[in-house]
């Protein structure tokens, strides 16, 4: 038969560590937070927790950037820095997780998730997810998504 006193004990221990850890991802989470800088010094993001975007800034650079170059370097800087947030809370929680189902499961969505950057530094986006393939040209079949029943 279990002791009563010692199956507290040892609940009450086992909850504190939960507790100890909680704190921990809150703790990764917060402090997840990263600032980054296109390599033209044209654009700076602040990204938070979960790849949220506190801050922007345009640096007097960015007027020599047509709008189509701009617009790409905010993008690529945002994506930088989201990943960035995403492997500091992976680097945070491996201690956390161990190399279990839940850290391989984290590393899977930093790995796929939000970019993937190549050596050189620039970001590429994902595919996107396939979707239903257009039907082919002049298909008397297709009712542009409408029904043959009016």
């Amino acid at each position: 038969m279990t002791d009563p006193h010692a199956f507290l004990a040892n609940f009450e221990q086992r909850l504190q560590q939960a507790q100890e850890q909680a704190n921990a991802i809150q703790t990764a989470f917060r402090e997840s937070r990263t600032e980054a800088q296109s390599p033209d010094g044209s654009v700076i993001v602040t990204v938070g927790s979960g790849g949220r975007i506190e801050s922007l800034q345009l640096t007097p650079r960015a007027d020599d950037l047509g709008h189509t170059t701009l617009g790409r370097t905010i993008m690529d800087t945002i994506r930088y820095a989201q990943v960035e947030a995403a492997r500091k809370i992976e680097d945070t929680m491996r201690p956390i997780l161990g190399d279990g189902e839940g850290m391989a499961f984290l590393r899977e969505q930093v790995e796929r998730g939000i970019a993937v950057i190549d050596p050189a530094g620039t970001v590429e986006q994902p595919p996107p997810p396939p979707g239903r393939p257009a039907p082919p040209r002049g298909d008397d079949d297709d009712f542009g998504g409408n029904s043959v029943l009016r």
